[in-house]
This record gives structure tokens, C-alpha cells and sequence, in this order.
């Protein structure tokens, strides 16, 4: 089942934009001996709108039976998402809250995150330690993963990853074989989890765990000022962002697949942003106009073919129950936010929520529990924190 990382303290685009400035990373690839994971892994694209030339071959995939044609990777086809509500119920507590719901559990990261409470069957409170501060927390079907930051970015990050079924904790610090980072990705994945370390004469590397040993299933590296980000699991593989310290920075969205990190295809150099690999195919996001790093263009591709999803929010692409969910923000005055579902097998766009508010009205990235989609939305009309069954991927 595909799994999608809940930001505890979510960070505006505008930061990430900067933070890929700052830490820079190269169109040119690399990466050391090690194995990959033996899943499909992450793949480096960059995209730009429909109506800019693709670097992959035009032709399309074979058409599937069961979803719509698409068009060519140069010339996707266009598509209008049509209204499919899913059924939101309101969470308790405070929108200061960040708040994962999923399987009969809830993932809750207070406001300031100096911890974050497991509540299901086995209650269980992770507490940040001094000096460090809860900024990513992710839940699925089997575990929930916990990760807290060095507010002096001088410690490498602290994660606990939590067993729901046993309720057993292991740590995962810089004493730890490999050794976390000071800051960088992680995400979770239905058998796996990946993270940022240290490699060899100043490389940046990713390296993925075995959930049941934790033991390193591979890494991929970048030399010094290059960089990695948005990695993301899911039963399909991994998919990562890799980005150089150019100005503007130049990305690359890639996959994971049989131990080979490869460039997604379909994606124009450089300006890739989100990505994540679904049944077959995957989805992902482009920066038009590097001066509006927040304004996204989505694409996908299934075996029937290309699609055009249209206009989304930089940062927002999640992955639950075997469907891509991206949030809109509203264009006009007149537009409330809204939150957008692209599912593969039917090959269709749906508005799936709505905020109260309209034109100044935004929701966070969702957040997957593994059978339900949560989000919140901020609005002048009233804040709103709503999760929604989506069944099991």
C-alpha cells in the first residue's frame, strides 16, 4: 500500500525553493557501488507544460483496456477534473495540530513539535529531544516513523520507528549504521524506509532500510554541491528529486528500480519538483516559471498513455490507496482550495474536497494513513481539519 509522509511543521514551497538553492544539486548523475533496494527505486525527472517539448520518445505506451487513452509524452491529453467528494468527517482538536489518521490509529504532532502521540492500541508519546523539534511524522497500514531535527542544524536527525502490531521502537541517530543526516529526507514505505547520510569525500547519499532489520538495502550518492529531496515510496518504487546549486537550480526527477536510479521519463531536464511511481506508471510535478516556485504543473502517465492534469501547488503531491492526491490552490477570488484525486486504472481527475473559504483559502499537503486521506484547510470562512476512508491500496 502506498504511504505518504505527514510534514509535522509543514514548510511553504518558498522555503524549499531555497533550501534546493542552498544545497544545490547537479543534472549530471552519480552514484556509488552500493546495491539498491529491491523494489522499484526512485527515478530523476524534470517537466515542463504540455506544450513544451519532451525529452523522452513520443510514442505511448500501449493502450490498456480498463482506462482511457492518453496521448504521447510531447502531447498528453488534456484532462478536466469532475466533482467525486469523498466522505470527510471532521478531527478532534485544534487545526494547530498536524494530525495523520489511518487503520485505526491517529498520528497527532502538536503545535511546536516538541512531540508526537501514537493513539490506537497500543498508545505510545515519542518526545523530541532538547534542541530538536518533530518535523516529519508518517503512518501506514504496519508502522509510523517519527523524525525530529537539530533547530542548530549541529546533531544528525533522531527517528523512532514504531511496530503497530508489537508496539516495539528501534532508533534510528547518527550512531546509527548508517548514520542519519543533519536534516534531509526520509519517507516510508510498505517494506522500507529511506533517509539522507554521509558518504564518501563529501557526497550526499540517500540509503534505503529493510523495515523488519533496518538493515541498508542500497544507497545512491551525489557529489559535493549536489543534492537530494521528496523522496517517496510506494509499492510501485521510489522516486526522488535530485538538484544541483545552479541559480536557478537545475532537478531532476528519478526512479528506483532493480538496485538503477534512473531519470522518470517524460520529463523535461530541470524543472521537475513532486514524483511518485503508481500502478503502472507514475505522476508528477514541473516549475513553469522559476519566480513562481509554488505554481506546479502536474502531468501522469499510465500504461494507456500521457495525461495533462493541469495546474497544482509545488510540494503537495501524496500517494493513498493506489491514487494520486494534489492540492489547487484557487485561482480567482471566486475559487476555493481545492484538493485533486488522479486515479491510474480509470484514468480520471476528480475534486475530491473543497475549502469553505474562497480566494484567499489554502490546504496543506495531505497526509495518507494508509486507508484514509487526511487534510487541513485554512480559509477566512473557517479553518478545517478533515480525514476521509479511502480504502486499502
Amino acid at each position: 500500500m502506498p504511504v505518504r509522509r505527514a510534514v509535522a511543521r509543514p514548510r511553504t514551497t518558498l522555503l524549499a525553493a531555497a533550501a534546493l538553492v542552498l544545497g544545490g544539486c547537479g543534472s549530471d548523475a552519480s552514484s556509488d557501488s552500493a546495491s539498491g533496494p529491491t523494489s522499484p527505486p526512485p527515478t530523476t525527472t524534470s517537466t515542463t507544460t504540455s506544450t513544451t517539448t519532451s525529452t523522452a520518445p513520443s510514442s505511448s505506451p500501449a493502450p490498456s483496456s480498463s482506462a482511457p487513452s492518453g496521448g504521447s509524452s510531447d502531447h498528453p491529453v488534456v484532462t478536466q477534473p469532475k466533482a467525486d467528494l469523498l466522505d470527510w468527517q471532521a478531527v478532534p482538536g485544534t487545526t494547530r495540530d498536524v494530525v495523520t489518521v489511518g487503520n485505526d490509529w491517529t498520528l497527532t504532532v502538536p503545535s511546536g513539535g516538541a512531540s508526537a502521540r501514537l493513539q490506537g492500541a497500543r498508545p505510545v508519546t515519542i518526545r523530541a529531544a532538547d534542541h530538536f523539534t518533530v518535523t516529519d511524522a508518517f503512518l501506514d497500514a504496519t508502522h509510523a516513523l517519527v523524525v525530529s531535527e537539530d533547530r542548530l542544524a549541529v546533531d544528525p536527525d533522531h527517528a523512532v520507528l514504531v511496530d503497530l502490531a508489537s508496539g516495539r521502537r528501534r532508533a534510528l541517530d547518527g550512531r546509527s549504521t548508517p548514520p542519519t543526516s543533519v536534516g534531509g529526507t526520509w519517507a516510508l514505505g510498505p517494506d522500507r524506509l529511506v533517509h539522507a547520510t554521509a558518504g564518501t569525500a563529501g557526497a550526499y547519499c540517500l540509503t534505503w532500510l529493510d523495515l523488519g532489520s533496518l538493515r541498508p538495502e542500497g544507497r545512491y550518492c551525489v557529489p559535493p554541491r549536489n543534492g537530494l529531496s521528496r523522496a517517496s515510496i510506494t509499492e510501485d518504487g521510489s522516486t526522488l528529486m535530485r538538484f544541483d546549486a545552479h541559480r536557478p537550480s537545475c532537478r531532476t526527477l528519478l526512479m528506483r528500480t532493480d538496485a538503477r536510479t534512473t531519470p522518470l521519463p517524460g520529463v523535461t531536464p530541470c524543472t521537475g519538483w513532486d514524483s511518485a511511481l503508481l500502478p503502472g506508471g507514475a505522476v508528477w510535478s514541473v516549475i513553469a516559471n522559476e519566480r513562481r516556485v509554488e505554481v506546479a504543473h502536474l502531468f501522469a502517465r499510465t500504461t494507456g498513455g500521457w495525461f495533462d492534469l493541469g495546474r497544482g501547488t509545488s510540494g503537495s503531491l501524496a500517494t493513498c490507496g493506489g491514487a494520486a492526491y494534489f492540492v489547487r490552490d484557487p485561482e480567482t477570488r471566486q475559487d476555493p482550495a481545492a484538493l485533486l484525486r488522479w486515479d491510474p486504472a480509470t484514468a480520471t481527475l476528480s475534486t475530491v474536497f473543497a475549502s469553505k473559504g474562497r480566494g484567499n483559502a489554502f490546504l496543506s499537503p495531505p497526509r495518507c494513513g494508509g486507508d484514509h486521506l487526511t487534510v487541513t484547510a485554512f480559509s477566512a470562512a473557517g479553518d478545517q481539519q478533515v480525514t476521509a476512508p479511502v480504502g486499502a491500496p
